[in-house]
């Protein structure tokens, strides 16, 4: 085999290797956002049963009455952008999987989905924060 051969069988080879690196840390990356969502999504089951003890303890009070129909609104709205972005991560997975090999344009998608996920978890955080103030302060 000449150099030039072996240099370009090295290049490739190196290639190859950074993709499936890539391809494992966004496989990782993904199966940690799933787990995550999954958390969020039983975090919401909770917040809706403390809800209905609220609304429980504080039947005749029309302004709880009106937050807690507005906490449920927002509560399924949250369920349903964990399920958008549960379709986008899986999709987004097996798209990679079977382009493998043109990585790179995927990997950039990769980060316009961690971007939507990093700005759910931050509007799921202050949510809860406004949440449990509401809770404590009518239960």
């Amino acid at each position: 085999m000449c150099l030039r051969s072996a240099i370009y069988v090295k290049s490739i080879t190196m290639n190859t290797i950074r993709l499936i690196e890539n391809s494992t840390f966004v496989h990782n990356e993904h199966q940690e956002w799933l787990n995550q969502l999954n958390f969020y999504q039983d975090e919401i089951k909770f917040f809706q049963n403390e809800l209905a003890l609220v609304l429980l303890k504080n039947l005749g009070d029309l302004s709880i009455i009106e937050y807690a129909e507005e906490y449920k609104s927002i509560f399924l709205k949250k369920l349903q952008h964990i399920d958008e972005l549960r379709h986008e991560i899986i999709s987004h997975e097996k798209t990679l999987s079977e382009n493998l090999e043109e990585d790179t344009e995927h990997l950039k998608e990769h980060n316009l989905t961690r971007d939507k996920f990093l700005e759910f978890v931050s509007k799921f955080e202050s949510l809860k924060k406004a949440f449990k103030r509401f809770a404590a302060h009518n239960d």
